[in-house]
């Protein structure tokens, strides 16, 4: 056989023996890689949506705030909690306390002083279509949050995580037991109810004072406080 034609053999047949694509092991590898760099792009992603979380909560809760605060200029403090049970607000979900608030700051609630000097709260009306709310004067624009309920019915107003921000301050017909400066105003971050749960415990809510391990509590649980 002439040894160019012997020579063209063994190269086909080299050609014909060389493997075509991925082995197993290899392609095991890939596998691998991929799923390692999935995760720590999914934890990346987690982490920069949890802290552009963080931060809108933060600046929800400093205009919430600052319409508690406008809402004292003209009342003379900061809303009360309704007392009468036959006229509560009803709460989608949560504290009957956090649907009071939206109420108020949505001149849906009503605070006077009687001749005696006691605070009275009322329920005016659910609607923001009501003759008596579309007159009252109101603290905060509804449409930049979310909430529950209807556009017309807003319910409460939720964080980013679509928890009810809370909201904890006098009762009507309390004697004005309140002990501490100021209110309680809080989101609970991502774990919501659990969290909320967990500061509750570390609440007076006829008084305000706070627990020893309040602060403890709140780092724990990734509880967002106003003015934090």
């Amino acid at each position: 056989m002439p040894l160019l034609n012997y020579i063209r053999l063994i190269t086909n047949s080299n050609k014909q023996s060389a493997p075509t694509g991925f082995t197993l092991i290899e392609l095991l590898v890939v596998i691998s890689v991929v799923f390692i760099l999935s995760g720590i792009t999914f934890g990346i992603s987690r982490g920069v949506q949890n802290a552009q979380a963080r931060a809108q909560a933060k600046a929800e809760l400093a205009v919430i705030a600052q319409a508690l605060e406008s809402f004292k200029a003209y009342y003379g403090d900061y809303p009360w909690h309704d007392s009468d049970d036959a006229n509560y607000p009803t709460p989608s979900d949560g504290e009957m306390t956090n649907t009071m608030l939206l109420y108020a700051l949505t001149g849906r609630m009503n605070m006077q002083t009687d001749i005696n000097g006691s605070i009275i709260i009322n329920k005016i009306s659910d609607s923001l279509d009501n003759n008596i709310v579309i007159d009252n004067k109101k603290f905060i624009d509804i449409d930049k949050f979310s909430h529950s309920g209807t556009d017309r019915e807003p319910n409460q107003l939720l964080d980013p995580w679509g928890n009810p921000y809370i909201y904890w301050y006098k009762w009507e017909n309390s004697n004005n037991s309140w002990d501490v400066f100021g209110f309680h105003l809080y989101s609970t971050g991502p774990k919501g109810s659990v969290a909320n749960n967990q500061i509750k415990s570390q609440i007076d809510l006829s008084t305000g004072v706070l627990g020893s391990r309040f602060r403890e509590i709140v780092n724990e649980s990734g509880v967002i406080f106003a003015g934090e």
